[in-house]
């Protein structure tokens, strides 16, 4: 384990890396008024270089995957893992600047349903779908040290407060939200907001909107003293890897050999993610927990409707944040004669010098309307069964006689590996026996 003194050092040299980001310049963007001439684009030829260069990121991510996978399940070293975090941070952190961001990834392969004309390099295909297929094995070992965001959090935790269970289970819907509000933003054309306002990229590339590197301030603040509240509360990735990670062929497990129950792993895991026994219930607990379950379930397509209900409402309200939308009813507006200079607007100015028909414009519109109604009954529907799907869980009752990982909410982080009295006494004799002079 390193030492405060440590934590401290490498907290330090990550505000420098931060604060580098407020003072890069900002081009002022051009003026469109004016007789300004749009430059040809640049784009850059598939070669060879490329093709090295995508397959060089791919092996870099499976190679740490596999240290990854050996940490946690073989070898089972913290030390290993904190080591990992390191060179995640550094090589796909800042020597690759966050990219391809797992955060954002999911959302290029949206926009690929979306736009059929729209391409997504076979590197995020890829980087997107490798660690979700080695959480369904290994769990979510791409959360312990692979990920960049999540080993910035891990390497500047200098105090993790607990946060009480009954708010974890609240906030930790927060990541299925912002899943579902990603998706949306992707399908009614408002871009990739997930990607814009992730907290750690700004930090990797030292440059970034002022608002954002603001909001990624008071997130790494707040992983001083919470154990990576981005990817326990927000980060989406990590929705989809906690479900895999529920299913994997082989769950992280705190002790290798016979546990004695002495709350140690319980106490050390900052994520909540240590779940104790439980206690047999009585026969008339039992009933009434059947009952309690079943009006869950019963009640489970109610809220679901009710959410896309909400849903349906909600979305005509945001319409106007679509471009498309939005020029229409100012074209609109102008065409009526409520504004009485045609071209008034910056919008409808560019329709009128690129002679656009009117119905062009009012057919995208009526698309763009169209897929707000769809997505925002969607992810309405969606809240609503994240929101049931939890209260139903919340009712199971699961026996345990031993402490156990929830695979869900664990970042195999390697913590409870170090604090466990049987892993100790394993690894001290493992070192006894490779010290032992052999007899002759």
């Amino acid at each position: 384990m390193l030492s405060y003194r440590s934590y401290i050092i490498l907290t330090a040299v990550f505000l420098l890396c931060f604060s580098g980001g407020f003072a890069d310049a900002r081009n002022p963007p051009p003026v469109f008024e004016t007789d300004y001439t749009l430059p040809e684009p640049e784009t850059p030829l598939p070669g060879i270089p490329t093709v090295i260069e995508n397959a060089i990121a791919v092996g870099v991510y499976a190679t740490f995957l596999l240290f990854a996978g050996l940490a946690v399940h073989y070898w089972r070293s913290r030390k290993i893992l904190f080591g990992l975090a390191i060179c995640s941070v550094a090589v796909l952190g800042f020597y690759m600047q966050g990219c391809p961001c797992p955060v954002g990834m999911f959302q290029n392969l949206i926009q690929t349903f979306v736009e059929p004309s729209a391409t997504v390099p076979w590197t995020v295909i890829v980087l997107f779908a490798l660690p979700l297929l080695v959480a369904l094995f290994w769990g979510r070992i791409f959360c312990s040290a692979v990920c960049p965001l999540g080993a910035v959090q891990e390497l500047v935790a200098f105090k993790n407060l607990k946060i009480p269970d009954k708010y974890e289970h609240v906030l930790g819907l927060a990541r299925y939200f912002s899943l579902g509000i990603g998706v949306f933003c992707v399908f009614v054309g408002l871009g990739y907001i997930l990607c814009k306002y992730d907290p750690f990229v700004g930090i990797f590339r030292h440059s970034g909107l002022y608002h954002v590197l603001v909001f990624s301030g008071i997130v790494l603040i707040a992983c001083f003293f919470i154990g990576r509240p981005f990817c326990r509360f927000l980060c989406p990735y990590g929705a989809l890897l906690g479900l895999c990670g529920s299913l994997a062929d082989r769950k992280v497990t705190v002790t290798p050999g016979k546990c004695d129950q002495c709350n140690l792993c319980e106490h050390v895991c900052p994520y909540n993610a240590i779940l104790p026994p439980t206690t047999e219930p009585k026969s008339l607990e039992k009933r009434l927990d059947r009952v309690k379950l079943m009006v869950t379930v019963l009640a489970l397509s109610i809220i679901v409707l009710i959410f896309a209900h909400l849903g349906s409402l909600t979305a005509p309200q945001l319409t106007m944040l679509n471009q498309d939308i939005r020029t229409a009813r100012l074209l609109h507006a102008e065409e009526e004669g409520w504004i009485t200079t045609a071209g008034t607007f910056p919008e409808t100015r560019g329709l009128v010098q690129c002679g656009t028909p009117s119905e062009v414009v009012y057919e995208r519109a009526l698309r763009a309307e169209r897929r707000f109604e769809v997505a925002g009954i969607g992810l309405g529907a969606w809240i609503g069964l994240v929101i049931g799907v939890k209260w139903v869980s919340l009712m199971l009752r699961r026996r345990r006689t031993d402490y156990e990982v929830d695979p869900a909410r664990c970042f195999a982080c390697g913590r409870c590996f170090w604090y466990c009295p049987n892993q100790k006494e394993q690894r001290l004799l493992l070192i006894e026996k490779c010290s032992a002079k052999p007899e002759t």
